[in-house]
């Protein structure tokens, strides 16, 4: 099917920068994956969720007994031995590709949740503390294969509970039988390095990896950085105590808004913007895409509604995470309220 759409000059520039830096084959090649992402998104938001054909697992009651690991490591394990390596600069993450300053550089809303990136970081803890080097190419395999055991079981679970979809913690985690689920967390949770040699992917743009080539073998390695290893080392309700009921604990909560406070500036001065839109009595998405659109399409390089409302879903998204504000339902209307957290993060 053919359709023919406008884009401004600046849209097409970057798109052209995209193709020629090798992240896609052609302009088809970014529509069409830009389509499948942005129907991904808006699927999550107003509640579809596929119900895995899972066969004879349906009857499995018990959290643990859903996952089929890999039993060579144990991210339940934690290594307290690993030492972190310096963060990256900001001019080594491909947000500094776009002539955007660092405060002003968000995560991309199609990163959608932190628990992801935790598990992702619990393999890289557990694999660091039995091998000095790991590649990124051996790292992002097992740990793909191992976070969709996770999403695999985990929905299994909630589809079994009959769990609303704004109170599942599977988002962006990928599933055992979907190969597109597991390029896109490879891609978007993970890291690896553009052909423009900088680095993509939440963990690192987090700040809680770093990537370094080998002298020797000349592969491209991965290792925690100091605040990753501390965040990796936190206990989580999901993985240490088969808990289903959230995501992150509190410790885990005020670690990571102490750390991006710190050092990843451009997500938390996001996350205080749309508290003090909450705040303001804004509580509907289409009244915040507005507000937003008006401050950063500009700075984005002319941002179109789409991609607001890709990084207003996905900044809410992690926002709800990390409980910092409440929905309030009526019929089908949302409203989004600031709550006590983050009323006082908003005063910090």
């Amino acid at each position: 099917m053919r359709y023919i759409i406008d884009i401004t000059q600046n849209q097409s520039d970057n798109i052209q920068k995209l193709i020629a830096d090798g992240r896609y084959r052609d302009f088809n090649q970014f529509v069409c994956t830009a389509i499948d992402n942005q129907l991904h998104i808006e699927t999550e938001e107003i509640g579809g969720h596929k119900i895995e054909n899972l066969g004879s697992k349906i009857n499995v009651y018990k959290p643990e007994e859903l996952f089929e690991i890999d039993k060579s490591i144990s991210i339940k394990t934690i290594n307290i031995d690993v030492q972190g390596v310096a963060m990256p600069d900001f001019k080594n993450l491909s947000g500094s590709a776009y002539e955007i300053e660092e405060k002003d550089s968000w995560l991309w809303g199609q990163v959608n949740k932190i628990f992801p990136v935790k598990i992702g970081l619990r393999i890289l803890l557990a694999m660091q503390g039995a091998e000095k080097n790991i590649t990124l190419e051996e790292y992002s395999k097992k740990a793909t294969h191992i976070a969709a055991s996770y999403g695999t079981g985990i929905r299994l679970y909630e589809d079994r509970k009959k769990r609303p979809r704004d109170l599942r913690i599977s988002a962006g985690l990928p599933s055992e039988d979907a190969f597109k689920s597991k390029l896109r967390y490879k891609g978007q949770f993970l890291a690896y390095v553009r052909k423009d040699g900088l680095m993509e992917g939440a963990m690192s743009f987090l700040k809680f990896i770093n990537l370094y080539k080998d002298e020797e073998s000349g592969q491209m390695c991965i290792y925690l950085t100091g605040a990753g290893v501390k965040f990796a080392q936190i206990s989580n309700p999901v993985i240490d105590k088969g808990e289903f009921d959230k995501s992150l604990s509190k410790e885990e909560i005020a670690f990571y808004l102490e750390h991006i406070a710190e050092n990843v500036i451009g997500e938390y001065q996001a996350i205080k913007w749309m508290l003090e839109k909450l705040e303001e009595g804004i509580s509907d998405r289409t009244l915040i895409n507005r507000e937003m659109k008006k401050i950063f399409s500009q700075l984005w390089g002319g941002a179109s509604d789409a991609v607001i409302n890709t990084q207003r879903a996905g900044l809410m998204s992690r926002m709800y995470e990390l409980k910092l504000y409440d929905k309030e339902k009526d019929a089908n209307k949302v409203a989004y309220l600031i709550n006590d957290a983050g009323k006082e993060l908003l005063r910090q």
